[in-house]
């Protein structure tokens, strides 16, 4: 069994959803801005995203920023409690989850909820989350970039393994039927890695994405 980059793959999932309230509406000035749509499965490149959040034209309300940042909170909470049902406080159902390789694309949330806690079986986690910004685009629809720590200790068979992956979450929010604001499109982008050697990997215990 792999142990890097399957289990990492699967823990900081990269997630396009579809709103149950309405698709949202994007700011044009936003979405031209970038090479990479917000609502594609292809990440904003890192070179973009200064400019791509700079001078919104939305005037932001703090309490749907704070609101976004409390609910993406519950992602570190849901995933290193191994309470995967507790995603669906944070995702619309009809999740479409952009993983990077090994395990790609996956559909619906509850398909992301049943695979991440069968890669994740192996190891506990724990997530960290760093630089961040909230852009709220319209009453209805908002987009963040929050840079993450996901480092995994390998059980059982891996026991004496970590693994660590630091990244980005780049996530688009619409607000919901009942006020709640959940996430419709995510994609996860991998900065850097780095893990513990392991003689049964061919690569130091940790596999290319």
């Amino acid at each position: 069994m792999r142990f890097f980059f399957s289990t990492c793959a699967a823990l900081t999932i990269a997630v396009t959803v579809a709103s149950t309230l309405e698709e949202p509406f994007l700011s044009p000035d936003l979405t031209e801005r970038s090479s990479s749509p917000l609502t594609g499965t292809a990440v904003i490149p890192a070179f973009d995203l200064p400019t791509l959040l700079a001078n919104a034209p939305w005037t932001a309300d703090p309490a749907i920023v704070e609101t976004i940042r409390t609910t993406l909170a519950l992602y570190p909470l849901a995933i290193d409690g191994k309470n995967f049902a507790a995603l669906d406080e944070l995702f619309t159902p009809d999740a479409v989850a952009n993983y990077s390789a090994p395990l790609n694309v996956l559909t619906p949330l509850s398909t992301i909820e049943s695979v991440l806690e069968s890669s994740l079986a192996p190891v506990t986690t724990q997530h960290a989350f760093a630089t961040q910004l909230i852009d709220v685009l319209s009453p209805v629809s908002a987009f963040s970039v929050t840079y993450y720590t996901a480092t995994h200790f390998g059980r059982g068979p891996f026991l004496g393994i970590t693994a660590t992956a630091f990244g980005q979450y780049q996530d688009v929010w619409a607000k919901q039927s009942d006020a709640s604001w959940k996430i419709t499109h995510r994609n996860l982008v991998y900065m850097v890695s780095s893990g513990t050697p392991h003689k049964s990997s061919p690569v130091n215990g940790i596999d290319a994405p």
